[in-house]
């Protein structure tokens, strides 16, 4: 008789990489306006954070850029006697919205993070800011996991074995990268614990101090499954 069974382990980890990630929006009536706007922004924000923390301008990357074009459908009131049964529409430009996105990766340090925050604040016109905390190097903590997954594997084939009356033998089988057939997630939709920072804020130094005290990231659990087939005998 053969078993087949899935073995499953699972840890908490600590965060030890945040990717910080910027968006900025501007508007105007022209599309060459628009990107003046949006550039001169994006300028003033690295130049400030350049100016006042130990990350460059040049740490940031951009993942995506646009300028686009909106419009709004006003109707009208018709003003001609055999217009009078029609639903007439003019469509309306609402001017072009720029939008920048820009990342930043470095190394868990909350001294860092909490000047980077802070810094943000106290930018004219500061952009949306987002925070995540993860893992640089998930899959060595999956590995580091392998032998505890298979160790629960042996467990519960025992246990099937037990309840048939057999004895376990040997694992014939084992696939360490079996994919997800049941609710279990991939490392890199799971590793995300997120925040968000609007404007505001006295000076750096007391808002570095408030966020040092109160700012506590989840830890990330990290899991690792594999399949095995197991021998039994009389």
């Amino acid at each position: 008789m053969q078993i087949y069974v899935k073995g499953e382990a699972k840890r908490d980890i600590a965060p030890d990489q945040i990717t910080a990630s910027v968006t900025f929006h501007e508007h105007a009536d022209t599309y060459d306006k628009a990107l003046e706007k949006g550039v001169a922004l994006v300028k003033k924000y690295f130049d400030f954070i350049e100016e006042n923390t130990d990350f460059k301008a040049t740490d940031f990357k951009t993942h995506a850029y646009s300028i686009h074009e909106e419009f709004t459908t006003n109707h009208i009131d018709p003003t001609k006697f055999e217009d009078l049964d029609k639903q007439l529409t003019k469509r309306v430009s609402n001017g072009f919205y720029f939008t920048q996105y820009a990342y930043l990766e470095f190394d868990y340090n909350k001294e860092r993070l909490s000047r980077l925050l802070v810094v943000t604040t106290k930018t004219e016109g500061a952009p949306r800011f987002h925070i995540d905390f993860g893992l640089k190097d998930p899959k060595a903590y999956q590995r580091g996991l392998i032998g505890e997954a298979f160790n629960d594997s042996r467990r519960k084939a025992e246990t099937l074995a037990a309840a048939a009356d057999k004895h376990l033998r040997d694992c014939i089988r084992v696939d360490i990268d079996a994919p997800n057939r049941g609710s279990d997630m991939g490392y890199d939709m799971a590793f995300r614990k997120s925040a968000r920072f609007e404007a505001a804020g006295p000076s750096i130094e007391e808002q570095m101090q408030t966020i040092d005290e109160t700012f506590h990231p989840d830890d990330i659990t990290v899991s690792k499954s594999i399949e095995t087939v197991w021998e039994t005998s009389d």
